[in-house]
């Protein structure tokens, strides 16, 4: 079954002035399906809303395209970089830019059920207690047909305590399709929104739980787009990491090193919300998983021997899923 959504007529906001959502949809090069994720958010049910476009500098026709839908809704702000930021700071350059009391992320390729942003939003108003809805994630293939989940998920997390929450989010976030789910602009003013390394929406999401509860939303769906042009299919650390940042200085393919110092900086940083041993524990715990200490041994070796990084980081993958199998 495909899940495009058809063109429909789109009509401007009553209250263009103040929205009370803002959507903020980064792209580079998207040429191929933004149309259809612009017309997935102007198809939703709830209509006070912006929609802020920060074009990373594109070389396609994605400009012309948003231009096209800008001309035709006001809700509609477009802006193009002149340079390509990277995508993390291309993410951030959305947020700042926005307005509105409530904020989500969308993605170029990505799809959206009609009522995604309304149920989202009566959740958070019902419970101030909410830092995080977010809905059910589908994988679909590249004409919209629905595929088998590529990826993993996470339950809620509606624990009242904000360290056992921040335990709870290092062992269970997967593939961070939470990350579109809808936030409280205030509270992600708190935060360290998306750093300088592939991989921060992680540490971003670990953060946020420190604010308040994540709540699945049943009845509301993300559609996610798998292609081989998504960032998680770049199977080179040091390419993820230049798509990330731009900055070849930046992009040293150290992700899980520097996750891990970004989680400590967390835990520091907050420890009046959550007390220090707690979440210091919880992440000494995480990263002495054998899976962890692979990761961190593999980009060590990596940073020494430049050399055999690619062929030792096969060998490891390889041992570590035979061993766990075997198991």
């Amino acid at each position: 079954m495909s899940h495009e959504l058809a063109a429909g007529s789109v009509t401007e906001t009553t209250n263009p002035v103040s929205p009370r959502i803002s959507l903020a949809l980064p792209v580079y090069n998207g040429e191929k399906f933004i149309a259809g994720a612009i017309r997935s958010i102007l198809s939703q049910d709830y209509r006070d809303f912006e929609l802020i476009i920060t074009d990373n500098a594109s070389s396609d026709k994605t400009p012309e395209i948003c231009r096209e839908f800008a001309a035709l809704d006001s809700r509609i702000r477009y802006f193009r970089n002149d340079r390509n930021l990277g995508a993390g700071p291309n993410y951030n350059l959305g947020f700042h830019l926005s307005t509105g009391e409530y904020f989500k992320w969308c993605s170029s390729d990505d799809l959206l059920t009609p009522n995604f942003i309304g149920a989202c939003l009566r959740v958070l108003e019902t419970n101030p207690q909410i830092a995080l809805a977010y809905g059910t994630t589908q994988s679909i293939d590249q004409d919209g047909n629905e595929i088998p989940l590529v990826g993993s998920t996470m339950p809620d997390t509606r624990d009242e305590d904000p360290a056992r929450r921040f335990r709870n989010i290092i062992n269970r976030v997967g593939t961070c399709y939470e990350i579109f789910g809808m936030f409280r602009r205030q509270q992600l003013l708190l935060s360290s929104l998306h750093r300088p390394y592939y991989g921060s929406d992680r540490a971003l999401l670990v953060e946020m739980s420190l604010f308040g509860q994540f709540v699945h939303v049943p009845g509301i769906v993300f559609y996610n787009r798998e292609h081989p042009k998504r960032s998680i299919n770049i199977a080179d650390k040091k390419m993820r990491a230049l798509w990330h940042t731009a900055d070849p200085k930046a992009a040293r393919g150290i992700e899980h090193l520097t996750l891990l110092k970004h989680l400590v900086e967390l835990a520091i940083r907050h420890r009046r919300t959550a007390r220090l041993s707690k979440t210091l524990g919880a992440i000494f715990i995480w990263m002495m998983t054998p899976l962890q200490l692979l990761r961190y041994a593999l980009e060590i070796v990596g940073m020494v021997m430049p050399s055999v990084r690619d062929p030792l980081r096969k060998f490891g993958w390889s041992f570590f899923n035979k061993v766990r199998l075997e198991g």
